[in-house]
């Protein structure tokens, strides 16, 4: 198989991490001819990739080199992340839409590996996703709520469950090397190092207007929320602070200066500052490689994390996480995991920050979280590489 993967992802640490466990998979499946198109060679792991740079239009238009490979190519691994959803705006559907038509039109198959799919609440949105999927062979699910969602949609692609692709290998040894962030090391015995992430959310609107073209109008509707999100974190951090004396790492999810209405970094610097006398409050703003924000992740001893990859990557790195969940997707991705224990509902959190705070001082207790987290990984990187293997074995099958 030739096969291509044309997604864009900008600067979203989740979504680079959960394509890099996918792309590092693919050569110990004998799968040598590989296009990857990325904003920076440094996304993609070290194997049989050709990398291309984004086309305009997020890739709606990819230019002659990306043209030429799509040309030469026969499979489209469209991967990780989210992208069958009508919560942000239905621009996103459009484009995907438009996008595997073209692919569909050039004969070429498409595979969507380890997505997810929802919210789909209105009737424009399901329409378009049907006919998104429709034009799908192989849709491998990243989670059982997804797959209920997708399953409804009447579709004719073939279903697979699985998991998040970061439940995937290129890790750890691509991570064994690479330096831990100098400001959250040493490490203090007796002083836990804990990982926050928050980001904006109560902020989206189901139209078809996207969030980056009417900022002002989305943050306004996310302001006094958000204002309680923030609360309950500096409750929290205090918390932490006076029963563990622990330190406190702020991590993005997002590469910096690459999309600043997406970043979390403006939350994470407004939550510093009320901290702004304490240095063992940080906030981590530097530009990480994959592996180095991995090897800082796994250096932690919890994190609390509200987008969904903050807590999934540590997982991955056998590092208990709490997750403030703010969709069902998160739900239901830590109850597939057999971890449903250790996520909060936002609503939850912004009425009594006390829950986090109780379930974080149980997690830095238990002495025995930490090799439930790792036989949680085990088990689920196990089933991620058979369902790839037998997925992508199918596919040769299909096409000879």
């Amino acid at each position: 198989m030739r096969l291509i993967c044309p997604r864009v992802i900008a600067g979203n640490r989740g979504d680079l991490l959960s394509r890099w466990g996918i792309l590092s998979s693919l050569a110990p499946l004998g799968l040598s001819d590989v296009a990857v198109f990325c904003a920076r060679e440094r996304h993609v792991p070290a194997g049989p990739f050709h990398v291309l740079p984004y086309g305009h239009l997020y890739n709606l238009i990819p230019g002659w080199r990306g043209w030429k490979a799509l040309w030469r190519s026969d499979t489209v691994l469209w991967t990780a992340g989210l992208d069958l959803q009508d919560d942000s705006s239905l621009a996103k559907l459009v484009h995907t839409l438009l996008l595997f038509g073209i692919y569909r039109a050039m004969g070429l198959r498409i595979v969507v590996v380890m997505q997810g799919a929802g919210p789909l609440a209105q009737g424009a949105g399901l329409w378009l996703a049907r006919r998104i999927v429709n034009r799908v062979s192989v849709f491998i699910v990243r989670d059982p709520g997804s797959h209920a969602l997708l399953a409804s949609l009447g579709s004719a692609a073939r279903l697979i469950q699985a998991s998040d692709g970061i439940f995937l290998d290129g890790f750890d040894e691509e991570s064994a090397g690479a330096r831990e962030n100098q400001r959250s090391a040493p490490r203090r015995p007796g002083r836990p190092l804990v990982g926050i992430n928050v980001r904006l959310w109560f902020h989206f609107s189901s139209g078809w207007v996207p969030y980056q073209f009417a900022k002002k109008r989305y943050r306004a509707r996310a302001a006094p929320h958000m204002a309680r999100v923030l609360d309950g974190f500096a409750k929290t951090i205090t918390a932490l602070r006076r029963r563990y004396h622990a330190r406190i790492v702020l991590l993005s999810m997002y590469e910096p200066a690459v999309e600043p209405w997406e970043d979390d970094l403006a939350l994470l610097r407004a939550l510093k500052e009320r901290f702004s006398g304490d240095d063992e409050v940080m906030v981590l703003d530097e530009d990480f490689s994959i592996p180095e924000f991995y090897a800082l992740v796994r250096g932690l001893d919890l994190v609390i994390g509200m987008r969904l990859h903050s807590t999934l990557v540590a997982i991955r790195a056998g590092v208990p996480a709490l997750h403030v969940s703010y969709t069902a997707k998160g739900r239901d991705i830590f109850r597939a995991l057999g971890l449903g224990d250790l996520a909060v509902e936002v609503e939850d959190f912004m009425d009594d920050p006390a829950i986090v705070v109780d379930k974080a001082a149980r997690a830095l207790d238990d002495p025995g979280l930490r090799a439930r987290v790792a036989a949680v990984r085990d088990e689920t990187v196990r089933r991620n590489r058979t369902v790839l293997a037998e997925s992508l074995a199918l596919l040769r099958e299909q096409g000879r």
